[in-house]
């Protein structure tokens, strides 16, 4: 039975790509969603279907039975509810997606899969791993968490397993390069959950604001590298935002809606880290001290984004921003991806781009907010060498499956099809995913320069210089005690 249905969900995807294909041309009747207009062939390649697999390296084994469990963070706030495993097959596509890729790793190993949320996960996990419970095989936990899981000596490095090949695709390369020190990683990103696309900052704009004031097509602006910020805050000055009564609120029009922390952003769009890896030692070092290039840089992008926000009216930020876009009466919305699901119903037409870079020859960035989740594995002292073996096994074929069956059903159907209208946005989500930037400075926390970016963005008159000084004074502290534990870490 779970081959069939297998066979059938490769069908469904390999069908529903041909879709999109072969309805490129079409005109629907929906004056709500346009059909897709454009040639996506090129958005096709960037998520192979499922009868594309890549070459499956695993050795075959047979664990007898073997409960793998996966304890994720649960709670109040981001949680992750999204790798839980379904309990039946369900009609929504992406759901029954998840429950199919759990079944074909049960069967190839004959095991069974249990996920659970825990409201106190960091606290269990380090009861469990200190008291060698052996109690769960895979966590998922925010940045926050698994950093301080980490620095605890609770996670293994992922690179002493022999059976993770961390050079697959469906391990976010981005991350790995981003935070991993001298060639360990202890955690990453992976497809077995969505979450770290949900919360991937974007820019969305209303297609009908933007020919209503006779302005460029930001996705044209993208494809033609000419989207800067520059750009951006000229098509914002112009004469857009407005109120009725003279009382600027939430109810009146703006060029731009926000909040500080999506226009945090701005300064990863514009090549802005808090710590950079030196390229020969795998180290993570400083980048922004006083009177650095890249202090001269953060001077002059603070200056243009504190006018974007602050000037002239063209900026609600915070409130209801969601409202004045869905409401057509913001013509620009920072935001996460999680939101596009909200305007299906919009009345005017919407598009997907990229934040702004700060130069034509730079690329285009973006990152994630800090609750994505990521995967790391315990540190059992207890473990046997087949037992890690045995765990490595699993979460590879975890990653495997999900990579042919949780991403191209998220992709396609979901941010591809039910939630975007175009392919050029599709298109735009695939450029944005594929160039995330990860900070190790804010994951780890090394003070108040790791959120600088955050309190220059929430100033109407940023004090740069003071912040970058005291910034570094206290990260010159920081950085270097979490770098002696990483290497106080053995395998």
């Amino acid at each position: 039975m779970k081959k069939i249905l297998c066979l059938i969900f490769a069908a469904v995807i390999t069908v529903s790509a041909a879709l999109m294909a072969g309805c490129a041309g079409k005109t629907g009747g929906d004056d709500t969603k346009p059909a897709v207009t454009k040639d996506v062939q090129s958005v096709e390649q960037t998520v192979p279907a499922d009868t594309e697999r890549l070459p499956d390296t695993l050795p075959e084994a047979n664990f007898n039975k073997y409960v793998y469990r996966i304890i994720g963070q649960g709670g109040a706030g981001w949680t992750a509810a999204d790798m839980m495993r379904p309990e039946t097959m369900e009609d929504d596509g992406l759901q029954s997606a998840k429950l199919i890729r759990y079944m074909n790793v049960e069967e190839r190993y004959n095991i069974s899969i249990e996920t659970t949320l825990s409201e106190t996960v960091s606290a269990t996990v380090k009861g469990a791993v200190l008291t060698n419970e052996n109690s769960f095989d895979l966590i998922c936990m925010d940045t926050g968490n698994t950093s301080s899981a980490m620095l605890t000596n609770l996670l293994t490095n992922l690179r002493s397993l022999d059976y993770l090949d961390l050079s697959k695709p469906y391990y976010d390369q981005n991350y790995i390069k981003d935070m991993s020190y001298s060639g360990k990683i202890y955690s990453v990103v992976t497809d077995i959950t969505t979450m770290d696309m949900f919360v991937t900052w974007i820019m969305m704009y209303n297609k009908s604001m933007i020919e209503r004031y006779d302005l460029p097509d930001p996705y044209d602006l993208v494809k033609k590298n000419e989207w800067t910020l520059d750009k951006f805050n000229e098509m914002l000055s112009g004469d857009i935002s407005s109120t009725s009564d003279g009382k600027w609120d939430d109810n009146d029009v703006y060029a731009f809606a926000t909040h500080v922390g999506a226009a945090r952003n701005f300064f990863y769009a514009a090549g802005l880290k808090i710590c950079e890896k030196d390229p020969d030692s795998d180290v993570p070092m400083i980048s922004i001290t006083e009177n650095s290039d890249n202090a001269e840089k953060l001077m002059k992008i603070s200056e243009k984004v504190t006018d974007i926000l602050y000037s002239d009216h063209k900026t609600l930020l915070g409130g209801k921003i969601v409202e004045a876009f869905e409401e057509g009466r913001a013509m620009f919305l920072a935001e996460i991806t999680g939101y596009l699901g909200r305007f299906r119903e919009m009345k005017d037409d919407f598009g997907v781009v990229p934040y702004p870079k700060l130069s034509p020859d730079e690329g285009y960035f973006t990152t994630n907010d800090p609750c994505i989740m990521v995967f790391s594995i315990p540190k059992y002292s207890n473990y046997t060498q087949d037992m890690k073996d045995r765990s490595a096994m699993i979460f590879e074929a975890l990653c495997y499956e999900s990579y042919h069956t949780v991403r191209p059903e998220y992709f396609y159907d979901v941010l591809g099809g039910k939630e975007t209208r175009n392919a050029e946005s599709f298109e735009m989500l695939n450029l944005i995913n594929d160039n995330r930037v990860y900070d190790f400075g804010l994951f780890n926390d090394i003070g108040s320069l790791s959120t600088m970016f955050s309190t220059l963005a929430s100033s109407a008159s940023p004090k740069v210089a003071s912040s970058i000084k005291s910034g570094v004074k206290q990260a010159n502290k920081k950085l270097p005690k979490i770098l002696e534990k990483y290497e106080s870490m053995e395998d």
